[in-house]
């Protein structure tokens, strides 16, 4: 019978033996290793320091998100966002009052930086676009990301002008493959891979009447929830 020694010594050949009857996707898996940090590229800066990284996998992030609640909640890695209540009658009998009832889903990402890149997978699942519904405001009430009929996007300027993009193709209940790099004065989007980039002195995210601000400001309108995949956001040098 082998001593106790001996199956010690013997134990990296039945590992290495063991791992040899594994496909290569399971031996070299980023799971059994340190996950190597996304790769940074942009249009509009050389270098980003990676702030934020979510695949929602784990707990909510307070700082970026808030706290969890009901209509705000971690399910199969995905973040999803519904509306607080289903009725008018339901929301001013709880919330004592006629104004901001949550009948819709409504979401802030916090704390962006003053220049940045953000990769944001996302939908909103809804089966009609409503006036000024969806809307994704790159700054509280600033610049504008909203859907064209028929397909396609269309980005607002805070007190500037508006521009129509077709060619993206973005749909309701799609899912949403985001690029944004954002520098005061200069705006890259890009929609799955569909990317334009703007020049302008009304593209800001400084709204000063915002406390919380800068951040992403996103509301689906009724009978939608919002729906996110995976985050990441990078710091960059203005």
């Amino acid at each position: 019978m082998p001593t106790t020694a001996t199956l010690f010594r013997q134990l990296p050949l039945v590992m290495l033996l063991c791992a040899s009857l594994l496909p290569p996707s399971d031996v070299f898996s980023t799971d059994a290793f340190a996950t190597e940090p996304p790769a940074f590229e942009s249009k509009l800066f050389t270098k980003g320091t990676l702030v934020y990284s979510d695949d929602f996998d784990g707990p909510l992030n307070r700082q970026r998100w808030g706290a969890p609640t009901q209509d705000k909640q971690i399910k199969d890695s995905k973040l999803i966002v519904s509306a607080k209540f289903q009725s008018k009658e339901e929301a001013m009998k709880v919330l004592k009052r006629d104004h901001h009832l949550g009948l819709e889903p409504v979401v802030h990402l916090n704390q962006i930086p003053e220049a940045f890149v953000c990769h944001l997978r996302y939908q909103f699942d809804a089966e009609k676009l409503t006036p000024g519904r969806p809307s994704f405001q790159i700054g509280h009430h600033m610049i504008i990301l909203s859907y064209l009929e028929g397909g396609g996007h269309r980005i607002k300027l805070p007190e500037g002008p508006t521009f129509s993009e077709p060619e993206s193709g973005m749909k309701l209940g799609e899912w949403i493959d985001l690029v944004i790099e954002y520098k005061k004065g200069t705006l890259t989007i890009g929609v799955n891979g569909h990317s334009k980039t703007y020049q302008h002195d009304a593209v800001t995210t400084d709204n000063p009447k915002d406390k919380f601000g800068p951040r992403f400001s996103l509301k689906g309108g009724p009978d939608c929830r919002i729906v996110f995949d995976s985050v990441r956001l990078w710091k960059c040098e203005p």
